[in-house]
């Protein structure tokens, strides 16, 4: 049987962190159990293939979404983002920082940040296991034996960073909180997000692949939700685009609408001043040439159809001030019901929900409910912003328990 100071469960992002961690501290052996046939999958598929590692602005609670937000600051606390860009420096890579505090490494390649950390992990002494699919962990004596495919391994710390149900073709799937209800922890309702939005309108096709950018506003009841504002790109099933995206973390149960506002940088009055002006000018001949220069055509087509104030080919003098007037309201307001997000697992980036942050040791995620036991990234209910926000969680806290996992090893009373 094989054994291991510290096993990780899971190659990702957040597992390969906790074992450089764990290994630069002595602890050895140290081994990482991944089911798949190769580690780092979801990794290079991050940041369009860049890798968005970090973000500078990682250590403010405002980026990620939760049941218990002061546990999170508390974890985040422990994290801050030049930690994670200094356990990155020490192992050789070099980072540049981009709009809006975003970091990727300096040769733009998600392939450049596996390599790293597998280039140093092997150099450490850490072990890959893949094609390891760990389907059971108990308690044994000296530690935890996990179980699967015919496969044991025996380890006196386990780590399990075995990722989320985002994006099963890339390794995704319930394999970690399977593994967590057995130690004893509860698991939240799971749904996808950081994926795009689908929505319930007429003639949505003709608008697929127009990109604008465009305020967003989440409304239940009408009640806002949650707003963002940025480069929309419209589809034939709804919104997407970082906006869109931002969103769907922020959906709630009973329903909601997508108020989406096709001139951010005007406020209504300026706008319904700017269209009064054109209707009487006597330069725009029809309706359908009255918003030119404004909006992507294939847009304005289909927001003037929708205002329902007149045929395209009627000229806009013959509009009342009444016409123009909701029109304004429109483009300021448009409103799409919401049905979920689109592409279910496969079209997320990351899960929400998840092991409740209460059931695990803020300072070292280590588990409330099995000792020398440590859960890290997306297995926690607690899911960031587009950016590098969910990266910087998965290092970050693989790089904590990591760390702990070792260090309780080597210090008595420490978990």
């Amino acid at each position: 049987m094989e054994q291991a100071a510290v096993a990780i469960v899971g190659g990702g992002a957040s597992g390969l962190a906790a074992a450089i961690a764990a290994a630069r501290l002595g602890a050895g052996p140290v081994a990482v159990l991944e089911k798949q046939d190769r580690v780092g999958k979801k990794l290079l598929a991050t940041g369009n293939g860049r890798c968005n590692l970090e973000n500078r602005d990682s250590d403010a609670a405002c980026h990620y979404h939760t049941a218990d937000g002061s546990t999170l600051r508390r974890m985040l606390e422990q994290i801050p983002s030049a930690q994670v860009l200094r356990f990155f420096e020490k192992g050789g890579l070099l980072w540049s920082e981009g709009a809006e505090g975003r970091v990727y490494p300096s040769g733009n390649q998600a392939a450049i940040v596996l390599d790293t950390l597998r280039l140093e992990a092997l150099g450490r002494g850490v072990q890959e296991l893949c094609g390891f699919a760990v389907e059971s962990i108990r308690p044994a004596k000296g530690g935890w034996l996990l179980e699967g495919g015919g496969k044991a391994l025996l380890a006196r710390r386990v780590v399990l960073a075995c990722g989320g149900m985002a994006a099963p073709k890339l390794g995704g799937g319930e394999d970690g909180y399977r593994l967590a209800r057995q130690l004893g922890h509860t698991v939240t309702k799971l749904y996808p997000c950081l994926a795009a939005l689908r929505c319930r309108a007429d003639g949505l096709a003709a608008l697929k692949g127009v990109r604008a950018v465009c305020g967003v506003r989440l409304l239940a009841r009408g009640k806002e939700l949650a707003s963002e504002t940025g480069e929309v790109q419209f589809t034939e099933y709804g919104l997407s685009g970082i906006p869109a995206m931002q969103l769907s973390s922020r959906l709630p149960a009973g329903g909601c609408e997508a108020e989406v506002d096709v001139f951010p940088a005007l406020d209504r009055s300026r706008l319904t001043a700017m269209l009064h002006q054109r209707r009487k000018s006597g330069l725009y001949p029809t309706l359908e040439s009255l918003l030119t220069g404004l909006l992507h055509k294939k847009l304005a087509v289909y927001l003037l159809k929708a205002a329902n104030i007149g045929p395209l080919g009627l000229p806009p003098s013959r509009l009342r001030p009444a016409d123009i007037d909701a029109l304004a309201g429109l483009l300021k307001g448009w409103r799409l019901p919401v049905t979920g997000t689109a592409g279910g697992w496969d079209g997320a980036q990351v899960t929400g929900g998840g092991v409740p942050l209460a059931e695990v040791e803020p300072d070292s995620f280590a588990s409330r409910c099995a000792k020398g036991v440590y859960l890290t990234g997306e297995l926690l209910d607690a899911v960031g912003d587009c950016g590098g926000f969910n990266l910087h969680w998965a290092f970050g806290s693989g790089i904590a328990a990591g760390r702990a996992a070792a260090q309780s090893l080597t210090k008595p009373g420490r978990v």
